[in-house]
């Protein structure tokens, strides 16, 4: 917190501006459509490239969920050079096509003066700007933490919990840890060399009601394995890839 200047506090106490911390603005803010294809593995998509805003600065990206019958998920962000530009969204397998449809945000610090030729500017010790009142911002409504238990693919189980947010009507999500990984769901062939089929997990936001939504892990898809997935361990298990169970669910909007 800062030591000198402008500090502003919502009715909780919290601090909204001051000269320190850098709030974070809307770059963009959209609506897609993605296709998905399971099943036929010559032509197969299991994960989509959707391109945000080039920057040097990691982007803060919030999304709501509009379709009811399928999770989504942001696998993680593509670079080129130094600059972060695209970001990878996967769902749930289902055999055949199907799609998804979201609304999206991505947020970064001020980096730029606003146009707006009059309003307020907050700077930090450094000149940088902290809060413009020229730009739309990022606004926490909620924070829900969240404990999933570990999945156990062999056996079909996928844990998931429902949040509830009353009052709180169709706000963009930011779910962390954002986490993906492989785990083994049978060994097919047990003797050496071995073959085993593995699955790729993930976790993601599935729409309920325009009050809750559904935090869940899912598998992404599955593939075979000739030989040990990791060599002397013919079987990785999910608690061995770095299961996080703790999550953190924010409620937004701008």
């Amino acid at each position: 917190m800062t030591d000198y200047g402008l500090i502003t506090k919502n009715e909780y106490g919290g601090t909204q501006i001051d000269s320190t911390f850098q709030n974070f603005v809307l770059q963009q803010s959209n609506n897609i459509t993605l296709n998905f294809k399971h099943g036929d593995p010559a032509y197969d998509i299991y994960e989509v490239l959707v391109s945000i805003p080039s920057s040097l600065i990691p982007p803060l990206i919030a999304i709501e969920p509009k379709s009811l019958n399928h999770y989504v998920s942001i696998l993680g962000y593509t670079m080129q050079g130094n600059a972060y530009n695209g970001m990878y969204i996967t769902t749930e397998y289902v055999h055949g096509q199907h799609s998804i449809n979201f609304n999206y945000i991505v947020a970064r610090p001020i980096s730029s003066t606003s146009n707006e030729s009059y309003g307020m500017v907050v700077y930090n010790s450094n000149g940088d700007i902290c809060f413009h009142s020229g730009y739309k911002y990022l606004k926490i409504l909620s924070v829900h933490n969240i404990t999933l238990p570990i999945p156990n693919p062999p056996n079909g189980y996928y844990p998931y919990t429902d949040i509830h947010h009353s009052g709180i009507y169709n706000p963009y999500y930011i779910l962390t840890p954002n986490w993906a990984s492989s785990c083994t769901i049978e060994i097919i062939k047990p003797q050496p060399p071995r073959i085993s089929r593995m699955a790729q997990l993930s976790v993601g936001l599935k729409k309920l009601t325009s009050e809750s939504v559904r935090v869940g892990s899912f598998e992404i898809c599955s593939f075979y394995v000739y030989g040990d997935p990791i060599i002397g361990k013919p079987i990785i298990s999910v608690s061995e890839m770095g299961w996080p169970g703790q999550f953190t669910l924010l409620t937004c909007t701008v």
